[in-house]
């Protein structure tokens, strides 16, 4: 073999002379050609990582014998791994062993190696037991284009993806496939792009664009639509584990949906991959941050909450850090590194170390582990918008309007002298009649009974009678005591009457208290109330009544909360603050400035009526503004506190058990590239440090997720997981040019998507042969287009597109759309949370803006393998199962996208059922319909019609299904028959699949 010849020529000496001819001959071909040599990283990373990092890995506490294979060291290499001599390499020997206390791995962990897997070990020693570092944790570097090769294809290089692919497809005797035709190429771009399906005219008018860049114009065209954003959205919502409640315990309401859209607008404004990982790890630190910034920073609040009574409070803030550290590990790093929140990593070079320097960089926001059970919980902002931000921007101007109003109004001097006179002057103080006590009234709760009027307050009259209540009078009850009235339930409501006689008009201070709220009227006016939580105490209020000449009706209404009520009263002494007291007592021309503002400003507020009323129209106007606020939305954002919380390693990841011999400072594992940073011990150098140009992860684990997203697996396949128990790329060049390109361009989402899709690869169609199926059946080197079912989205969307019934509103609350009745009683704990039904166009609404419950997710959207996003989740499992026909063919939502898609058929008007028929299979499809489907349904729908016409009720009953009204005009039996073919042909591979 010319690896085992080249490894040769390597030890010898004639290398030197004949080296540089045979370097410039193989240049190319070994790079791409040669599959047969071993490579250290494809071939025996991967194994020593699975049978032998458990005991001689990078966890240095359970490492045996002092000995590591993640890393080479110049005594292994001279005893274990002999370059060149497999017969004396110390590994060889005990894998070889027969002695069970020699044998490698031992029996004991069943980790037994194969035949093939020695021989492997073998030739690699054989070659030269080379060593390399792990390739994911080098830089990445420009890779050199592979020489065309040469084929007997007319497939075309149409950039540089296809030069790398071609190369290693002709290295494995394999040929790339034709490019697909026009029909299949919209579909399949338009569901990667948008997740929905062409129209029938924008299919034909591709058809017949004559341009030569027809295709990247469409590509274009795609890009630049919302139903990008919206797309690209659902995938980062699982990376991100998004939702619309709190997880734990009653899994209450949350509002997230700010941050949702903050994500869509992102992508369709094309914002650069390192600015959109800034912003969302690290916006609350940019220097003046803008909302929009803040908003982002509810990426890392999407985590689980717990709102629990009983939780500890520490054990679930930490949890909340460990979950911030998993996602961001294994978005930008595709690492598992919360394996090592417990121990060092068995197979990645993370210690515990490193692990709890990285978890400070989240350590330091101030929230609680206990949060709260419906809404949101702090730190968190308002976002209003365009309108709500006009409406509150005018009821903030109204209360500066009547502020400045009433600062500007001035009482007469001579009424603020007559009311000192009258203060001064109380020869004959007001005389206060018997006291009427007329309860308790029932009301559902203290907040009911605060607001209601039971009917003393509408007109006084103390002989009438209030069902078996009456009004009796108190001769001997006395002032200045707490009194305590006999009876305790949630509600109950207590008048008290007495009169006030004054010889002229004059004011009286009272002092009042009371449990739990208290309502003061004079003459018929309510001139003073408090909603308060309290027992009754003397001094709780103050109040100053001003008295007409005569007779004076006071009336006072006591609400009770719970346990005892009662009520305290004092009236005649002063209740002026003695600093006011001292300066009217003072002769005009004796009192300074600061004791006649003092006076003035006391008459403005509480004695001239007219700023009394000024004051209650302010008041009134800030609850309307406060009101409103509390109707805009907030989400919740990242903050860090202002003295920084210290971070130790927890024993065994145990929260409870911080081993604090040392505090640990903020920063990234060790046997990554460091950046230095002025900020890097912060979240911003966190951030930037990731989008460094020369960090090895970020930009390789990037790309990789976009191809998988195109393609439906990876270029490493484990999409999540670049570690050493990640896969081997099938394409490493390929993958490395990707990722330099994708950071020179600027990280550029949308270009790189263009390139992918404007390449042969991408292109080509998905026509499966025998060559292919037996040479590459899992389509690794990417001979063919890949034929992958759609996401769960993207089905009930199809549907719904196909119908006419989708709603494209981008943006906004969660909706909810049909679900089972009861969806949410078995987790709701608190009864008054349960599942209803939106209406109207709601309904309608693309899936990813589906209300997301996380402890009772839409029933549908899991049977299509939707996470229910508790964790990040990067990469679904993509399964075929019954359920999923049952859902398609049974679901409201379904039925009723099948009933009106047969009324957009019927509506149409065409000459006979074929037309019809090739119609619904253009719209469905975006084919025409074939010889051998169109006969079966043909019959299938005569049938249906004869069924139906024989039993109107049947399809009348069909046809109730759903909120979309029916056009009546039609004929029922027809109509449902027609429904149950469009239903048949939504279930069709076709249209489950973006081919």
């Amino acid at each position: 073999m010319f690896a085992n010849f080249l490894m040769d020529a390597i030890r010898s000496q004639w290398l030197r002379f004949f080296g540089p001819l045979l370097v410039l001959f193989f240049a190319v071909d070994v790079a791409f050609c040669v599959e047969d040599a071993v490579r250290f990283n494809r071939d025996i990373r991967p194994l020593l990582s699975s049978k032998c990092y458990q005991c001689h890995g990078p966890d240095e506490h359970d490492r045996e014998a002092d000995l590591r294979f993640d890393e080479f060291s110049d005594d292994l290499i001279d005893r274990d791994v002999v370059p060149g001599k497999p017969a004396d390499s110390e590994l060889v020997r005990r894998i070889l062993s027969d002695d069970p206390d020699e044998i490698m791995p031992p029996p004991s962990a069943k980790l037994e190696l194969n035949e093939e897997e020695i021989q492997l070990l073998r030739d690699w020693i054989q070659q030269g037991g080379e060593f390399a570092g792990h390739w994911a944790f080098i830089p990445p570097e420009q890779p050199q284009l592979p020489r065309p090769a040469e084929s007997s294809s007319d497939a075309p290089l149409r950039n540089e993806i296809d030069t790398f692919v071609q190369a290693k497809l002709s290295a494995n005797g394999l040929q790339p496939s034709p490019e697909a035709d026009r029909r299949t190429l919209i579909r399949r771009a338009t569901f990667d792009l948008w997740g929905l399906p062409p129209t029938p005219e924008q299919i034909q008018q591709f058809i017949d664009d004559p341009r030569p860049n027809a295709y990247e114009a469409l590509i274009d065209r795609l890009l630049d639509s919302p139903r990008f954003g919206e797309r690209m959205t659902v995938a980062w919502m699982d990376a991100a584990r998004y939702g619309d409640t709190s997880v734990f315990h009653a899994d209450g309401p949350r509002d997230m949906w700010p941050w949702r859209d903050w994500v869509l607008n992102a992508y369709n404004s094309n914002m650069p991959f390192d600015q959109f990982t800034v912003e969302q790890l690290a916006g609350d630190l940019l220097p003046d941050p803008s909302t929009s910034q803040l908003v982002a920073t509810g990426f890392n609040r999407n985590h689980g909450t717990t709102d629990e009574g009983g939780a500890i409070d520490e054990e679930y803030r930490v949890e909340y850090i460990v979950d911030r550290v998993k996602t961001t590990s294994m978005i930008w790093l595709g690492l598992t590194m919360e394996c090592a929140q417990c121990h060092d990593h068995k197979y990645d070079p993370i210690s515990q170390e490193d692990y709890y320097r990285f978890f400070a960089f989240f350590n330091q926001t101030p929230e609680k582990g206990m949060q709260t059970r419906n809404g949101n919980a702090e730190p968190r902002i308002p976002v209003p918008g365009d309108e709500q931000q006009d409406r509150l921007a005018q009821l903030k101007n109204e209360v500066t309007r009547l502020e400045k109003q009433f600062a500007t109004s001035s009482p007469e001097q001579a009424k603020i002298d007559q009311w000192i006179t009258s203060r001064l002057n109380r020869e004959a103080p007001p005389t206060l009649g018997t006291w009427h006590q007329i309860g308790p009234f029932k009301a559902n709760g203290v907040d009911q009974a605060f607001s209601k009027r039971f009917g003393p307050e509408k007109k006084l009259d103390l002989k009438k009678k209030y069902g078996d209540l009456a009004w009796q009078e108190i001769p001997d009850r006395k002032d200045g005591e707490v009194i305590d009235f006999p009876y305790s339930g949630s509600g109950d409501t207590t008048y008290l009457y007495r009169s006030i006689n004054a010889e002229e008009p004059t004011d009286l201070d009272l002092s009042l208290g009371s449990d739990d709220t208290i309502t003061v009227w004079l003459n018929g006016k309510e001139v003073h109330k408090n909603k308060a939580n309290r027992g009754p105490a003397p001094d709780q209020d103050q109040v100053t009544l001003s008295l007409q000449s005569g007779k004076n009706d006071l009336l006072i209404k006591i609400c009770n909360g719970a346990a005892g009520t009662g009520y305290y009263f004092k009236a005649g002494e002063s209740t002026l603050p003695e600093k006011l007291q001292a300066a009217i007592e003072l002769a005009a021309e004796d009192r300074n400035e600061e004791q006649t503002s003092l006076i003035v400003e006391h008459f403005k507020t509480k004695v001239w009526e007219q700023g009394k009323t000024q004051l209650e129209q302010i008041a009134a106007a800030k609850k309307t503004r406060d009101d409103y606020q509390k109707t805009i939305p907030t989400v919740m954002v990242m903050r860090d506190m202002p003295k920084p919380r210290m971070t130790y390693i927890l024993d065994r990841g145990n929260y409870a058990s911080p081993r604090k011999d040392r505090e640990l400072k903020p920063r990234t594992p060790n046997f990554l590239p460091q950046f230095p940073e002025a900020n890097m011990e912060t979240r911003l150098g966190l951030a930037k440090w990731l989008t460094s140009p020369d960090h090895p992860l970020t930009a390789r684990v990037t790309v990789n997720r976009y191809w998988t997203q195109l393609f439906g697996q990876g270029i490493v396949s484990t999409v999540a997981d670049f570690g050493s128990q990640g896969a081997w790329p099938s394409h490493p060049e390929l993958l490395d040019y990707l990722a330099r390109d994708f950071v020179e361009s600027g990280w550029d989402i949308k270009r790189m998507f263009r390139k992918i899709m404007t390449s042969h690869t991408y292109r080509q169609s998905s026509h499966v042969t025998d060559t292919h199926l037996a040479a590459d059946p899992l389509n690794t080197w990417l001979a063919r287009a890949p034929r992958l079912r759609l996401p769960a989205e993207f089905i009930r969307d199809n549907a719904l597109s196909v119908a006419g019934l989708l709603v494209e509103q981008v943006g906004g609350p969660g909706v909810k759309p049909y679900q089972p009745p009861g969806l949410w009683n078995e987790v709701s704990l608190d009864g008054n949370v349960r599942f209803r039904r939106d209406s109207g166009e709601k309904l309608y609404r693309r899936t990813m803006y589906t209300y997301w419950k996380r402890s009772s997710p839409q029933p549908a959207m899991m049977t299509f393998d939707v996470p229910t996003r508790e964790k990040c989740v990067i990469q679904r499992q993509r399964t075929n199962t019954p359920l999923q026909a049952l859902v398609t063919l049974n679901d409201d939502q379904f039925v009723e996208a099948a009933r009106c898609f047969a009324e957009r058929l019927l509506a149409a008007g065409l000459a006979d059922d074929n037309a019809t028929l090739n119609l619904a299979f253009e719209m469905a499809t975006g084919r025409p319909a074939d010889t051998l489907r169109s006969r079966l349904l043909l019959e299938l729908l005569h049938s249906e019609q004869q069924r139906f016409e024989e039993n109107s009720q049947a399809a009348l009953d069909l046809l109730s299904i759903g909120e979309a009204k029916r056009d009546e005009s039609i004929n029922a039996a027809e109509h449902a028959a027609w429904t149950i073919v469009a239903s048949a042909i939504l279930n069709l591979d076709e249209t489950l699949n973006k081919e």
